[in-house]
């Protein structure tokens, strides 16, 4: 039976650590679906899904926990279609503290699921503020008012862009 292990892991960035990951996966017959990794202040974080036939899932716990230098957990994630396109809304903003609770909260109260979140900050060359901006995958419910939604999203800041894409 197929298994679906989700993998988090820490540790200083140093070359080839996501050769020594896809290393060990491969040796362990897994398959490497999805994953998100960055460098962050020096650490290398990042999380990853690899489905794996239940007799190698163990094993290749044990062999990713044996990578040195990095600090890693597991899960058992549950078997799901991970191909499939859900809508992105893109926001760009001046930085400030607190713009991702502002928005996750317009996304709660319109019953919006958020499944995948990327962000980073942006230095405006010659000017005392940095741009703000966020990648977001949903899930939105059927009934979605769009207007009211947009609405909501331009009342977190003026100058908030945010525009509604395909994935």
């Amino acid at each position: 039976m197929l298994k679906q292990l989700i993998v988090t892991l820490i540790g200083d960035d140093k070359s080839g650590l996501i050769n020594n990951l896809s290393r060990v996966v491969a040796e362990h017959k897994g398959n490497w679906l999805a994953s998100n990794m960055s460098e962050l202040a020096g650490q290398f974080a990042g999380i990853l899904q690899i489905s794996v036939e239940d007799e190698h899932y163990r094993d290749l716990c044990e062999a990713l926990s044996l990578i040195p230098g990095l600090t890693i957990n597991f899960a058992e994630g549950k078997n799901q279609s991970v191909w499939h396109k859900s809508p992105c809304l893109i926001i760009q903003d001046s930085d400030r503290p607190g713009i991702i609770n502002e928005v996750s909260q317009v996304l709660t109260q319109y019953n919006i699921e958020l499944k995948a979140i990327t962000t980073h900050c942006k230095d405006l060359w010659q000017s005392d503020n940095n741009c703000f901006y966020a990648k977001l995958k949903l899930a939105l419910p059927e009934n979605l008012d769009f207007d009211k939604f947009n609405i909501a999203l331009t009342k977190i800041s003026p100058t908030l862009m945010s525009e509604m894409t395909e994935a």
